[in-house]
């Protein structure tokens, strides 16, 4: 199996790697090899055969930076996709995927166009906090944090659904997206070393069957003390 993972250097404030190193163990435990791609600003992107792409969060510095970046390629990007390939986008990565970013002066950045959203940075607030998300298709809730200053604007299919936090925007609970292989989430911590159920979700999308039990003991207990750590506070 084969990940493309991009500005690895750029985009890793949050410990954002640890989505990679996680899900790339666990599929090594289900007898795939798997092969990681770090690219970064000027290096040339080539998408075939890739079977994830990822990005993690950086600074709105070092996502524009990015984003330009990407943008020189986002017709290949779009073909990996429509063959098959998933694509996983987490902190404010997420944003780059709707088709303009409004910076806090104003200026207005094309993004890669996935998704018919746009993202207004403000320049007044920042939101900050911890986050406990229901995903429809798990029975157990997703916990993590989320740091950033965007509201975003139009219609966005979500990912998950806030029951503690601040999702997309002011109003409501939706929070990131999701359109087929596409997946993007305000959530860090990294969310997939958090969430381990999450992260079986994801590798059963990537392997196309159910995977094999693992033994998860510890991550499993990380999420359970957290979780109802933030419960409690919650209620």
């Amino acid at each position: 199996m084969k990940f493309l993972y991009l500005h690895h250097d750029l985009m890793n404030l949050y410990g954002e790697s640890g989505n990679v190193r996680v899900l790339e163990r666990r599929l090594e435990q289900q007898g795939e090899t798997v092969t990681v791609e770090r690219r970064s600003l000027g290096d040339e992107l080539d998408f075939a055969g890739v079977d994830l792409i990822y990005l993690g969060a950086g600074t709105e510095r070092s996502q524009k930076a990015a984003l330009e970046h990407l943008r020189l390629y986002a017709g290949g990007l779009k073909e990996a996709l429509a063959a098959g390939a998933h694509l996983l986008f987490t902190g404010n990565a997420a944003a780059m995927l709707g088709k303009t970013i409004t910076d806090a002066s104003g200026r207005t950045w094309e993004g890669l166009g996935l998704l018919e959203f746009a993202v207004r940075e403000r320049s007044d607030v920042r939101y900050t906090g911890d986050a406990i998300a229901v995903h429809p298709e798990l029975s157990e809730p997703l916990v993590g944090f989320y740091n950033h200053c965007e509201d975003w604007e139009g219609e966005v299919p979500p990912l998950l659904e806030m029951t503690m936090g601040r999702g997309n925007r002011p109003e409501g609970s939706a929070e990131g997206l999701r359109q087929g292989n596409v997946l993007g989430t305000h959530l860090i911590g990294p969310v997939l070393v958090k969430n381990p159920h999450f992260c079986d979700w994801l590798l059963e999308r990537l392997l196309g069957r159910a995977p094999l039990p693992q033994e998860s003991d510890w991550e499993r207990q990380a999420w359970q003390v957290t979780y109802e750590a933030l419960k409690e506070r919650k209620n």
